[in-house]
């Protein structure tokens, strides 16, 4: 089963589960504007999303001979749900009035309540709510009872809970950089790790290996397997914003929200005095036509997107390598497997 396979596939229980806590939550309300606003959640979980995080716990955990697959997606849904949580609170951050060309939740509340200063802090204060709720649902999901020994579902928990405070903390760092001069080069390792490696790979699928029993040097493997494709991931993204890849977002829009990655800190490390200089002009700003050439042609001159080319395939290389050494029980999930491998290094 690939992510397109899976993704059908668990969208099925997904939906299941989010319709049961929509009616229990609308059963509590008696206002129909709450209700819509409740109702959003809907719409907004599932107008997109590659599902990547539940795919890879199950995926693992489907490797390593585990034998409770449906409890495994039902415990899997926690990375999704949690996820929605997180994005809810993420736009509200970011000012962002879509998410997956729907609106972002606090915009579709501001369309109901309009944006003189009172309601600006309301529909901003319904948002972070709504996203609350996700979360404890996700929670909720975690205090089910599951057929896996009690000891592996303690540490799988543990290992959550681990991912949870990393992602916060990764975002902080985030923030922080979006205000701050350009960082040194562990400031942004530390956000792409939090952010995109341990939140989107190693985590989920640590989480799968647990549940499936496997011993400290499997997981050990399978973490640094994560590492390795969580970090490809980041920067094929950054990358995508840099290429025009994306047909999600207008280009070098990172650069307009002076998102830093590792390209920003090439030019501004190694970069001419006239490279530093563009890039200085062309953060925190809509960019012009002719300053988006400009920057096409500095971030392939500079040398920045060769560089991390270079450290694409040079993280693609390894986790093939300790994707191969693994002990793989289920072949039909390895080719699966195998795919959103190849996916990560013909896309970048």
């Amino acid at each position: 089963m690939d992510l397109i396979d899976f993704k059908t596939t668990f969208d099925g229980i997904l939906a299941t589960y989010i319709d049961e806590k929509l009616d229990e939550c609308k059963a509590l309300l008696a206002d129909g504007r709450l209700k819509k606003f409740v109702d959003h959640i809907d719409t907004f979980i599932f107008s997109g999303g590659k599902r990547i995080r539940p795919y890879c716990a199950r995926a693992v955990y489907m490797w390593l001979w585990g034998k409770q697959e449906k409890a495994m997606l039902q415990f899997s849904m926690f990375f999704e749900i949690f996820h929605s949580f997180a994005l809810v609170h993420d736009d509200i951050m970011d000012q962002a009035d879509k998410r997956h060309n729907q609106p972002s939740v606090h915009n579709y509340v501001q369309t109901f309540l309009g944006t003189d200063p009172n309601a600006i802090h309301t529909w901003a204060s319904q948002a972070i709510l709504i996203g609350d709720l996700l979360c404890a649902w996700a929670y909720g999901l975690l205090n089910k009872e599951y057929p896996f020994p009690e000891e592996f579902l303690k540490k799988a928990k543990i290992n959550i809970q681990e991912m949870i405070e990393e992602v916060i903390v990764g975002q902080m760092i985030d923030i922080d950089l979006s205000v701050s001069a350009p960082a040194a080069l562990e400031i942004i390792d530390k956000k792409n790790m939090y952010k995109t490696a341990s939140y989107t790979f190693i985590r989920p699928m640590l989480t799968g290996a647990i549940l499936a029993g496997a011993d400290e040097a499997t997981q050990k493997q399978v973490a640094e397997l994560g590492k390795n494709l969580g970090l490809a991931f980041q920067i094929r993204d950054d990358l995508f914003d840099l290429i025009g890849r994306d047909k999600t977002k207008s280009m070098f829009a990172d650069i307009q929200e002076w998102q830093q990655t590792y390209f920003t800190h090439y030019v501004f490390s190694k970069g001419s005095d006239e490279e530093k200089s563009l890039l200085k002009e062309c953060l925190w700003k809509k960019l012009t036509k002719e300053q988006v050439t400009q920057l096409k042609t500095m971030f392939e001159t500079s040398g920045a997107i060769n560089r991390w080319r270079e450290a694409i395939a040079g993280y693609i290389a390894n986790a093939k390598k300790i994707f191969d050494e693994i002990e793989i029980f289920d072949a039909g999930v390895r080719q699966g497997f195998d795919v959103l491998i190849r996916k990560l290094e013909r896309t970048a």
